[in-house]
Order: C-alpha cells, then sequence, then structure tokens
C-alpha cells in the first residue's frame, strides 16, 4: 500500500513540476514577447521624435522667412510697380449710360433686372 501512495505521490509531483514549468516558460516567453514590443514601439517613438525636430525647425525658419517678407521695407519692395497708376494708354472711362446701357440691355452678357440690385448683404 506505501508504494502505491508513493507512485501517486510521485506521477501528482511529477505533474505538478511540468506544470510550473510550463506555466513559467509561458510567462517567460511573454515577458520576452512584452520586451520585443517595447522596443519596436521605442525605436519607432525615436524616429518620429527626430522627424519631429526636423519640422519645428522648418517651422522656426518659415517663421523668420514671414517675419522677414512682414516687414514694411520689405512689403514695399514687393509691391513696388503695382501700385502705380497704369499709363494712359491702359486707362479707360465709362460713362453712367453706358454702364446703364450694359447692366440693363437684353443683349448684353451681364444683363440684370431692373430692380437694380446687384448683390445683397446677407448678414443682415
Amino acid at each position: 500500500m506505501a508504494k502505491s501512495k508513493d507512485r501517486r505521490f510521485t506521477r501528482f509531483g511529477a505533474a505538478v513540476i511540468l506544470l510550473s514549468l510550463a506555466v513559467f516558460g509561458f510567462c517567460s516567453l511573454g515577458i520576452v514577447w512584452f520586451r520585443m514590443e517595447i522596443s519596436e514601439n521605442a525605436s519607432t517613438c525615436g524616429s518620429l521624435e527626430d522627424e519631429r525636430e526636423k519640422v519645428n525647425r522648418r517651422l522656426r525658419a518659415l517663421r523668420g522667412q514671414r517675419s522677414a517678407y512682414m516687414r514694411p521695407t520689405r512689403l514695399a519692395a514687393l509691391v513696388k510697380d503695382r501700385l502705380s497708376m497704369p499709363p494712359a494708354s491702359k486707362q479707360f472711362y465709362i460713362s453712367k449710360d453706358d454702364m446703364e446701357r450694359l447692366l440693363y440691355s437684353d443683349d448684353s452678357r451681364i444683363g440684370i433686372k431692373r430692380s437694380g440690385i446687384l448683390a445683397r448683404n446677407s448678414i443682415q
């Protein structure tokens, strides 16, 4: 009888040991897998931080350019020729009669109705 109890205890002990090793092995594999995921995410974060630094440098450079372009002397130099009066050959004048004929004639491309309203303030 003592032998059969011994055998049962030995089988039970072996089963407990194997089960413990299996659980320990699976936990170890899980830890290794988590560490690999962490290092992959860390490398991704590092590359994203590098990209962020590049974007921040570019943004600072663009802001510097913008502030340089917004100086009054620079703006005046940029629009120097655009704000002058056109030569007399490029100027033309329209009388009130010509404007009414253009706006209210039936054959005109821009003709409008006799109401005289070209645009309305949509806020009111």
